[in-house]
């Protein structure tokens, strides 16, 4: 029996990156996945037809904007629809852009916070119910080590995952006896999009040199990260944040 066999998932911010792989890891171990995305639609399908690949009738398509609380609870809603039940969610979305703190605007601190903060909290707060209702049951936060370290990127960056780690800590304990565990994956560099578009080539070949395993990690394998930690062997894991940086501090 595949490890996640009758099982339905929310992975947020999946038609590329990270929550791609996810999202085709989970229905290759038997998960029904919704997939979101907020404006890229066509790659959302291309995950879709690659899902129903897998697992014939295992994803739906959800266009939802996670930092906007109406379009949040029609996800969930749509979601539960479709699948008629709701055990995973995997909060992905982020978004990055680097910036000193005296040259931050407002307007640049309030749009890392709610991409990639407050939407955690939106999906978790609308998902979290049906979840429960299952009696069993998983949240896997993304954030990065930049929330650790306060890293390079800027304060608003470093706020916003910081909030993540400190939110699933805080929300593991509230869910623990409800069979809900709940926990964050922590990446840093890692070869998405997001990262190539941070650094030119030059750039790239100077941070290498800073990775003590010599390489960018994949999104395939926080997928594989991600798997374990849906999975029944991870039922007595909870509240904890799991850095995956290939050794960079």
């Amino acid at each position: 029996m595949k490890i996640l066999e009758n099982k339905a998932a929310i992975v947020t911010g999946s038609s590329k990156g990270i929550g791609r792989a996810i999202a085709i890891a989970f229905a290759k171990e038997g998960c029904k996945v919704a997939v979101n995305y907020c404006h890229t639609r066509e790659s959302a399908l291309e995950v879709s037809d690659e899902i129903e690949k897998i697992n014939p009738s295992g994803s739906i398509v959800i266009q939802a904007d996670v930092t906007a609380e109406d379009e949040v609870k029609r996800m969930v809603n749509d979601t539960i629809a479709a699948f008629g039940k709701l055990h995973i969610l995997v909060n992905n979305v982020g978004i990055f852009h680097r910036c000193s703190f005296l040259e931050m605007s407002l307007q640049e601190w309030e749009s890392i916070i709610k991409n990639d903060l407050t939407s955690v909290f939106l999906c978790s707060r609308y998902a979290v119910p049906h979840i429960v209702q299952q009696k069993w049951g998983r949240i896997i936060n993304i954030s990065s080590t930049s929330g650790i370290t306060g890293g390079t990127s800027g304060a608003h960056y470093a706020a916003a995952k910081g909030g993540v780690i400190s939110f699933t800590k805080a929300l593991s304990s509230e869910l623990a006896k409800s069979g809900v565990t709940v926990n964050a994956i922590v990446p840093s560099k890692i070869g998405t999009d997001m990262l190539w578009g941070s650094y030119d080539e030059e750039g790239k070949k100077t941070l290498l040199t800073k990775i003590p395993v010599g390489r960018f990690g994949t999104p395939e394998e926080i997928a594989s990260l991600a798997l374990f930690l849906a999975s029944d062997n991870a039922g007595y894991i909870t509240g904890e944040s799991i850095v995956a940086s290939g050794g960079y501090k």
